[in-house]
């Protein structure tokens, strides 16, 4: 196999893993009719009740475009799971927070990620499972420290 073929073939790894992760996930959150982008959003939610989310908070965890983000959380709002209200700082700004339907999932959202932590790390040792994040917070800080 050339080198070519080598870097291809790690890209492909990466991509197809991170692809069936997003499916898996997707299916075992499709039942409390959420995905995991807005599974992930409630979380952030819930997990910074101290302090101002706004959409630009959410641009930069989820990593996508100010676009993405609003079509995202005009859904969410359609779907009771969050309110935008304006914020009185930046009149050009909405915050977010959860509404009570937002704060019930929080309970099948921990259990479909601990199930899917769990399908993750099936037939990795601890080691191997440490080894994994050791590499992938490598290659996320070779990533991130391109695009800034």
């Amino acid at each position: 196999m050339s080198i070519c073929q080598t870097e291809h073939l790690s890209l492909m790894k990466l991509h197809t893993a991170d692809h069936l992760l997003f499916l898996r996930a997707n299916q075992l959150l499709r039942q409390h009719g959420i995905t995991i982008q807005q599974a992930l959003v409630l979380q952030y939610l819930a997990s910074n009740t101290d302090s101002s989310i706004n959409q630009k908070k959410i641009e930069t965890y989820l990593g996508i475009s100010n676009p993405s983000v609003t079509s995202l959380m005009k859904g969410m709002v359609a779907k009771n799971l969050i309110q935008r209200f304006p914020d009185r700082t930046d009149t050009r700004s909405h915050l977010l927070r959860l509404t009570p339907l937002g704060h019930q999932l929080q309970t099948s959202i921990a259990e479909a990620f601990l199930r899917l932590h769990n399908e993750l790390h099936a037939g990795l040792t601890a080691k191997e499972s440490q080894q994994l994040h050791t590499l992938l917070d490598k290659i996320t800080a070779n990533l991130t420290s391109l695009s800034e």
